[in-house]
């Protein structure tokens, strides 16, 4: 198989014509500067984006990773931080002492804005102490994407970053979660925060979902010999990885994996070694978010949505964007039964929850299934689509109207 080269489109990009924001109503916030860990990151784009859309003067304050879409160009107003690495806070040290230097050149910019919106812990602490070096009155609002594995260490290096973390969170007018699980599995256990919460799920947005129906949804009913199980974006979880060989393995034949994306924690050449192996393993390179996302949930017909990454912690508290935009093109969700995923789809009926038997249980699942019983779970999917996966623009609506009401 040709693996992509250097110039093709990375895991999971979003469209970079979110430029296109005209206003699309009167927003209650007037101006945000909006701090983020990663300028090219899909979901600061969507979010920046989005408040755009709404209305809102935003100018970024972003840092960049050493990863994907390098050449990426900001369509809002940006202030570059420096470059940063995925889960080293200590190694950000001096990064981050440079960019207070960059922050204070900019105060007279800053003094404007009403709100400082800041997504994962790092730059929100920037942010906190920004407010606090240039005597701002704006509000701090503070936005987990995940809780990573340091914040749940019982030893020094734990408590230290969730000391940390209580500062944030006593400075903050408003915490914006993507999962209740974030919420009731750590915040009020862990850092006893009791404060205001904002629930804005990852759900696929109104405008990544194509304006009619094409045949590429409908590629699962050509495949009936065999069924097809997909995995797709960032594929960092190693166990995901184990255990989907072993599902290979078992069901020979019977079964397809197919795998888009980039998998960040093998490299490449590692996870090759896994998909030459078996002739019923498919890696089809990176994809284009959200222009591919109809072909890639279309021709699958089930997505693999468990996660062991940061397993007994975050792993099983978040909402995982897959789960969404697997859901919303009738690709029916496997999830771990102790997951938050579960516990959020297990009230409409959908999906398949997994013990820790994970193999065992799949297994089991596609030798009893019938064609006739999976058209009808796709079916009752589709017909949930809007309620449970789409977000119509009211989700980014009641963030703005929460930051408004939140007290300073």
């Amino acid at each position: 198989m040709e693996l992509p080269n250097d110039e093709t489109e990375t895991t999971m990009i979003a469209r970079q014509d979110r430029a296109d924001t005209a206003p699309a109503a009167q927003s209650p916030v007037a101006a945000m500067a909006y701090f983020a860990g990663d300028a090219t990151n899909p979901t600061v784009r969507l979010r920046i984006g989005s408040f755009l859309k709404r209305g809102v003067d935003v100018v970024g304050l972003t840092f960049r990773r050493d990863k994907f879409h390098q050449d990426f160009t900001p369509f809002w107003p940006n202030i570059a931080l420096g470059t940063t690495r995925d889960r080293h806070y200590l190694r950000r040290f001096g990064t981050i002492l440079l960019a207070f230097r960059t922050i204070w050149r900019e105060r007279a910019r800053l003094k404007k804005v009403e709100v400082l919106y800041a997504r994962l812990f790092d730059v929100a602490f920037i942010a906190m102490v920004s407010r606090w070096l240039l005597g701002l009155d704006a509000k701090l609002v503070y936005e987990i994407e995940d809780v990573q594995a340091v914040f749940f260490r019982r030893g020094l290096t734990g408590s230290i970053f969730r000391f940390l973390e209580r500062r944030v969170l006593a400075a903050s007018s408003l915490v914006v979660v993507p999962s209740p699980g974030f919420v009731e599995g750590y915040l009020r256990p862990f850092q006893n925060y009791e404060g205001p919460t904002y629930l804005l799920e990852n759900r696929i947005q109104l405008d990544e979902i194509p304006s009619a129906e094409s045949s590429a949804s409908t590629r699962w009913r050509d495949v009936q010999d065999r069924w097809v199980i997909g995995w797709f974006g960032t594929l960092r979880c190693r166990k995901s990885m184990q255990l989907l060989e072993e599902i290979a393995e078992r069901l020979g034949d019977r079964v397809l994996i197919y795998t888009r994306g980039y998998p960040t924690e093998t490299g490449i050449d590692a996870y090759m070694e896994i998909v030459n192996r078996h002739p019923n393993w498919v890696y089809d390179g990176p994809y284009t978010m959200p222009d591919d996302l109809e072909d890639l949930y279309g021709r699958v017909h089930f997505v693999w949505c468990l996660d062991f990454l940061d397993e007994g912690g975050n792993s099983e508290l978040l909402l995982a964007c897959r789960m969404y935009h697997g859901g919303y093109f009738g690709a029916a969700p496997l999830v771990s039964e102790k997951s938050q995923m579960a516990r959020h789809l297990a009230p409409y009926g959908v999906g398949h929850q997994l013990s820790d038997e994970y193999v065992d249980d799949v297994c089991d699942l596609l030798g009893r299934l019938t064609w006739e019983e999976y058209v009808q779970e796709r079916e009752s999917l589709l017909a949930l689509r809007d309620e449970l996966f789409l977000e119509d623009g009211s989700g980014i609506i009641g963030v703005l109207n929460a930051i408004a009401a939140a007290p300073a």
